[in-house]
């Protein structure tokens, strides 16, 4: 049975490490934590298993957000970043390789375009802008297409299913800016269940700062998936690149 977001927020299944359950969540701040023995240290705890190895990559308290987090945009997968620009860097810097080109809105936030603009041609990513309320061209080398829902600047809404569908169809990975959503107003992964079912972002992230916070008092952005091997690639650079 599908709940309410006000019923899934609260009931919502998190298991903590062993010695971490509580009903109120408790606040994990160290950086370094102790084991047993070096056997305890060297042995595997995958993300997803809530191990609690070193703050940076995530601790009891940051797994049970994005576990929220993954449940308000009906995603799988949730990475947890310093706030809304950091999760839309490590989108483009975890995807992009040399020689790809990126799509952007031309109404895109505008951190995100100084990011396309100055720093990924260091790299050889190229980029062109788009009407987001045109499908783009889409050329060989085209490997990731950012939307906003609704634009940053002029809160137009794209012909998000168009972009999607044409995206989906080559193989590309689009990516949703959802931080005027959140994932209550707006779902990227499920954008039009009754008619479009299965056609969705492959990756939609949002600036925790906005609405999820509501007081101003929090810097923060998430990234969430559906598929494990995107996710996978995304947590690597999150673990790497030090976006904990």
């Amino acid at each position: 049975m599908t709940q309410a977001p006000s019923t899934a927020l609260i009931h919502h299944p998190y298991r903590a490490p062993e010695g971490w359950d509580a009903m109120p969540v408790p606040v994990a701040k160290a950086s370094t934590v102790l084991f047993k023995d070096t056997a305890d240290l060297h042995t595997p705890r995958p993300r997803d298993g809530l191990s609690y190895r070193y703050g940076l990559h995530g601790t009891p308290t940051s797994y049970t957000l994005a576990a929220r987090i993954a449940t308000l945009e009906h995603a799988q997968h949730c990475l947890l970043v310093p706030s809304g620009l950091a999760a839309v860097t490590l989108v483009s810097l975890a995807l992009l390789r040399p020689g790809d080109e990126v799509l952007m809105p031309d109404n895109v936030y505008g951190q995100n375009r100084y990011l396309t603009e100055s720093w990924l041609p260091q790299w050889g990513v190229t980029h062109r802008f788009y009407d987001p309320l045109t499908v783009p061209e889409l050329r060989d080398n085209t490997r990731l297409v950012w939307l906003e829902a609704a634009g940053s600047i002029t809160l137009e809404f794209p012909d998000l299913l168009g972009t999607l569908s044409a995206c989906k169809a080559r193989g590309i990975t689009t990516a949703l800016d959802n931080t005027w959503g959140a994932g209550l107003a707006f779902n990227g992964f499920e954008p039009a269940p009754g008619t479009h079912p299965g056609l969705g972002a492959d990756v939609v992230m949002q600036a925790l700062t906005k609405y999820p916070s509501g007081g101003a008092d929090v810097l923060m952005g998430s990234v969430c998936t559906r598929d494990r091997a995107l996710h996978d690639r995304l947590n690597h650079a999150h673990e790497h690149l030090g976006y904990g």
